[in-house]
Formats: C-alpha cells, sequence, structure tokens
C-alpha cells in the first residue's frame, strides 16, 4: 500500500490471513472472476450497456477495495474510491490504485494499435488503473451478443496522470490506453478523501 493519507489511523477491522495476499494478486483475482463470469452475461444479455456497468462497478468495490479494508484496515467507502471503468480530473483525495511498470519500457495499445512506452516517456508520470479489458471492445458502449465471444480481459486500461499534481495529462496525446495486465505490479493508494478535488 502506498499511504498518502493525512491521518493514518487504522479503523476498519484487519484480517490477517490477507497479509499473504499482495495487491497485485488482489486485482488479478478479480481479473479472473469477470474472465469467467463474462460467458454467463451473454446468455442473459446482461454483457454490456448498463446492464454490465451495474454489475461489474459494484463487484470491483466488493473484491478489491473491500479486500484492501479489510488487509490494511483502512475503512474504504464506495464513493471514496475511483470506481472501475472511470476517468477521473485529478487522482489526489480518492482511493486509487497505481500500475508500477515491471520493466524499464512496455507496449502501449490504443484502437488495436500497437505503440511503445519507454521509461522517459514515463518520467514525472504515473499509470492509474481504471478497468480490464482487451482496447478493442467498449461494453459500457454496447456490444452485439455475437459479437461479445471476442471479448477477453487481458489488457489493463490505464489513465496517465502528473506524479506531482495527480491530475490527467498525456504521452504523446494519449492520456488513456492499454497494456498487458501482466507488465505491472498493482498497488493501492490510500488518499484522505477530498471532495473538492474531485469536482
Amino acid at each position: 500500500m502506498i499511504d498518502n493519507r493525512l491521518r493514518k489511523i487504522k479503523n476498519h477491522e484487519i484480517d490477517n490471513s490477507l497479509s499473504e495476499l499482495t495487491d497485485t494478486e488482489v486485482l488479478l483475482n478479480f481479473q479472473r472472476a469477470i474472465t469467467s463470469l463474462y460467458p454467463h452475461l451473454i446468455r442473459i444479455h446482461a454483457h454490456a450497456y448498463e446492464s454490465w456497468d451495474d454489475i461489474v462497478i459494484p463487484l470491483f468495490y466488493e473484491m478489491v477495495y473491500k479486500t484492501f479494508s479489510f488487509k490494511y484496515g483502512v475503512e474504504i467507502m464506495a464513493d471514496e474510491a475511483h470506481p472501475f471503468l472511470f476517468t477521473l480530473r485529478c487522482y489526489k483525495g480518492i482511493h486509487h490504485i497505481q500500475c508500477l511498470p515491471k520493466a524499464s519500457s512496455l507496449q502501449g495499445i490504443l484502437n488495436n494499435e500497437k505503440f511503445g512506452v519507454s521509461k522517459e516517456n514515463l518520467e514525472g508520470k504515473k499509470l492509474i488503473f481504471k478497468s480490464f479489458g482487451d482496447s478493442i471492445n467498449c461494453l459500457t458502449m454496447g456490444l452485439d451478443s455475437e459479437d461479445a465471444h471476442a471479448v477477453h480481459f487481458n489488457l489493463v486500461e490505464v489513465d496517465v496522470v502528473c506524479a506531482q499534481s495527480n491530475k490527467c495529462i498525456d504521452i504523446d496525446g494519449c492520456t488513456t490506453f492499454f497494456i498487458h495486465k501482466d507488465d505491472v505490479e498493482y498497488e493501492f493508494v490510500a488518499e484522505t478523501f477530498n471532495q473538492k478535488l474531485q469536482k
């Protein structure tokens, strides 16, 4: 955990058995869960549009943020945490998840086009977890049932933010893009909630 809270207080019950899980394992557990769940959603036409949002956003909160609550003893209210699928104007003053590249460079993907992201590109910037997806299909915007069987969740969508201000910036014009889920480690960032920064 990266602890950016102004007040370092433990205000939630701790489950010691969760201490063995890394933040990365918590995120990838969720990724495996939606990968397993998705085919069942196709059958009942709940695989896209508002149905998808209504299922996956609270599921992410329950499986990821609530796990962090019990792992670290930090109370995490749903409205004080960055929700799955959403881009925020600023990531200061709200709980979120940072993606830490495992290598000095990685491959970005946007609109099915691949591009290199170097150490120099990332200087003074951070990558913030947004969602798991495949870079092609936007489930929130809708998807026909026959196309849904091609959907996978092997990529992670990230927002690019300034390391100092925590506000969205870009890398070569891209403020958000996809990278492979295994190219980064995931780390929970605890913040003291500040509603003014989220407006």
